[in-house]
């Protein structure tokens, strides 16, 4: 297969480099990374600005072509899919690996997720591959976050989780999507316990904010550490804290509630 990998923490990451080496050993792999770090810039897309573009050392990540793309996650998949600069079809986008969990609630801010949901709604399946370094309960002590077992697992899987992201939906004779994105956690460990079809968390993070002078000037900051997961034995969290790998199927395109929605209007 000819595959796009792109992330969130740049082009410069350790999980992307591993992912790359890994997964060329079978697949011709292209990458499209941003130049410096971006998480959280969720599907952020920087619509007509110019973004400096350059080559990377493909040597180093073992694959076909390497870029850096001054720019989000979402603006390397839509600029190496329609950027003509790739020379072949790409049949499946790789977002990841990232440095950190991308479960429940993060979903909606992650760029690695960003990234994943942009390949899907142009027609491309996207998976999305983070390491869950926060995951309580792992088999091995020490500080690694074992991108290479994360890495073996999605390559081995690969054919799975593309499967995951459905068949696409043709809109005219120009334009398809593809209606869901795959949203993979892997625990930081050596060994995975197994791995499981979970629904997202319910996730709290950044309980306070600080407004403080400094030279003259007011500043607002976000502050505290603690995260909390909410949900049952079905979720994502769940999963990779009991060692088991993630693995949660997310709808691209925005969806209305189902139910409780009903209003009178005055017109």
């Amino acid at each position: 297969m000819n595959i796009l990998l792109t992330n969130d923490d740049g082009i410069g990451s350790e999980g992307i480099a591993v992912l790359s080496r890994v997964f060329s050993r079978e697949h011709s792999i292209y990458i499209v990374a941003p130049k410096s770090n971006r998480s959280g810039a969720s599907c952020q897309m920087n619509c007509a600005v110019p973004l400096e573009l350059c080559t990377a050392d493909e040597a180093a990540f073992l694959c076909k072509a390497a870029y850096a793309l001054d720019g989000s996650p979402v603006d390397c998949v839509l600029s190496a899919l329609k950027g003509n600069y790739i020379p072949v079809k790409i049949d499946a986008v790789i977002s990841g690996i990232n440095h950190g969990p991308n479960i429940g609630t993060d979903i909606i801010y992650s760029g690695t997720c960003g990234g994943a949901r942009h390949a899907s709604l142009s027609g491309i399946p996207g998976i999305a591959l983070s390491v869950d370094s926060g995951a309580r309960e792992k088999s091995d002590a020490g500080s690694s976050l074992y991108f290479e077992q994360a890495a073996e697992f999605a390559l081995k899987n690969l054919g799975t989780l593309v499967s995951l992201c459905g068949t696409a939906v043709r809109l005219d004779s120009r334009h398809t999507y593809f209606s869901r994105f795959v949203n993979v956690n892997m625990p930081a460990m050596s060994a995975y316990r197994g791995a499981r079809i979970t629904v997202p968390c319910i996730r709290r993070y950044w309980e306070a904010v600080l407004v403080a002078q400094e030279c003259g000037r007011q500043y607002s900051r976000t502050e505290g550490d603690d995260v909390l997961s909410f949900g049952g034995s079905g979720t994502d969290a769940a999963a990779t804290e009991s060692g088991c790998v993630s693995v949660s199927v997310i709808q691209a395109e925005p969806s209305a509630a189902e139910a409780g929605c009903a209003a009178d209007w005055a017109v």
